[in-house]
């Protein structure tokens, strides 16, 4: 088995530097890490998972890695997963990494001590998933779907929301419909996948023009919008908007310039936030399952930590459901 000690051999560094680069603590070159880092690589070398635990003290810690906790669904989240811990008898420790490599996420991983983690951050790429099944860790993801023998995930059947959505879209008699691109990762890209088979199925045009991007923030959303509207020409008959934010600032900018909404476009997000029935028109929205996502997350990672059942991993998808409010119309002509 390679130890710790073959790593820094190969390197040419004391064990305390391969210590402080695996933790990401300490004052290493980034030159010293990369070197570091490609033998860890190249050796197949695991930490020994085990000795973290007793060293950091964190048995009974379940980690939460995320990529952010701003905005309501972070809040929900959290939220949900922290009173499953609470309710099992477990600690939560919360990571979060924005600008991180996969590299230093992975480092965050391994390094915390945690007995199981949930993992919702497209920084870590899928070529990391072969790495993370050789630390033998209990993980969830709720950002991909993919299970193994200690890997589960539980994920949100974004397909089945946005089919739900543009089906009620065409029952109005919409024909013209445009799409609010989020950011690009695991739940804006089973979006628009599903936007676009939706619209195929159809017979209905997704047309360049009207496909807009406002990267899950109602700010930008609101200034894409004004843009388009300034050009002038002929607007769709409807908005799908990947998450709520943009659909609000969709219908600000829309306000702004003298569109009614819905009299004359209708718009539909995605989420169904604690905002959305409050916005004016309150928002026809997706509701999506995140209480239940951080609720059942916590559940099963928890499972695999006591090797309950058959200690094998899991692939569930939860259901969203289309929540109708005032954003919409029926089209008359």
């Amino acid at each position: 088995m390679v130890t710790i000690k073959d790593v820094a051999r190969e390197s040419g560094v004391a064990i305390s530097t391969v210590s402080n680069v695996l933790n990401d603590v300490g004052n290493v070159s980034q030159e010293t890490a990369k070197r570091v880092l490609e033998t860890v690589e190249r050796l197949k070398y695991v930490p020994n998972v085990n000795a973290k635990y007793l060293k950091t003290n964190k048995k009974n810690t379940i980690g939460l890695f995320v990529s952010s906790v701003q905005g309501d669904f972070y809040r929900q989240l959290v939220q949900a997963v922290h009173l499953q811990c609470k309710i099992n008898g477990y600690i939560l420790n919360i990571y979060v990494s924005n600008e991180n490599t996969s590299e230093e996420i992975y480092s965050m991983i391994i390094g915390s001590g945690v007995e199981g983690a949930i993992i919702m951050n497209d920084g870590i790429g899928d070529n990391y998933i072969d790495r993370l099944e050789r630390l033998n860790m209990p993980i969830v993801f709720i950002d991909r779907v993919y299970s193994s023998e200690r890997i589960s995930s539980v994920t949100i059947d974004n397909g089945f929301g946005v089919t739900q959505a543009l089906e009620y879209l065409v029952k109005l008699g919409h024909r013209k419909i445009g799409y609010f691109h989020g950011v690009d990762n695991f739940d804006e890209k089973a979006r628009f996948k599903a936007f676009t088979e939706t619209m195929e199925r159809f017979g209905l045009s997704v047309e360049e023009k009207y496909m807009l991007n406002g990267f899950f923030e109602e700010a930008v959303a609101y200034s894409e919008m004004y843009k388009l509207l300034m050009r002038g020409g002929e607007l769709p008959d409807a908005f799908f908007c990947a998450n709520d934010e943009m659909a609000q600032g969709c219908i600000r900018a829309m306000t702004a310039m003298g569109i009614r909404v819905p009299e004359q476009i209708s718009v539909v997000g995605f989420d169904d936030s604690i905002l959305a029935p409050l916005y004016r028109p309150a928002l026809t929205t997706v509701h999506a399952p995140v209480v239940e996502l951080g609720s059942k997350s916590a559940t099963e990672v928890i499972r695999l930590v006591r090797h309950e059942g058959d200690d094998s991993g899991i692939s569930l998808k939860l259901k969203p459901s289309l929540v109708t409010r005032d954003s919409c119309h029926i089209v008359t002509e």
